[in-house]
């Protein structure tokens, strides 16, 4: 394996591990929101107001962190795909029809033969 192909290799770990930190990013976010919901919908309860006030305001906090950590990622992660379409557009040399994150990589490999054989005729 060379080490285009190793770099190439980590650089898709890497957008993996992104795509579940954004997942994971998202259901904690989700369970945030529905938190503070319940904390709103509970609010007319008998407990002091100032505790509700300033749980609501840590959840909104924590809230305004995870989405700007999912807006970072994201920018991170459409970095990374476009890296990996490059690298991948060029190998061994030879250029190559660049091949779509989670598309079938084969029908790219076909494609690089082909054009192979035709500059080699």
């Amino acid at each position: 394996m060379s080490i285009r192909e190793n770099e190439i290799r980590s650089r898709r770990f890497e957008v993996d591990e992104m795509r579940r930190k954004i997942r994971d990013l998202a259901e904690l976010k989700a369970q945030l929101e529905s938190s503070l919901d319940r904390l709103s919908d509970a609010g007319a309860g008998g407990r002091a107001r100032g505790s509700s006030d300033d749980r609501r305001e840590t959840l909104m906090r924590s809230l305004r962190e995870i989405e700007r950590e999912i807006r970072q990622t994201r920018d991170a992660l459409n970095v990374s795909r476009e890296q990996i379409e490059r690298e991948e557009s060029v190998h061994n040399g030879y250029d190559r029809i660049p091949v779509a994150i989670g598309s079938r990589r084969g029908r790219g490999q076909v494609e690089h033969i082909r054009i192979v054989r035709n500059q080699r005729s």
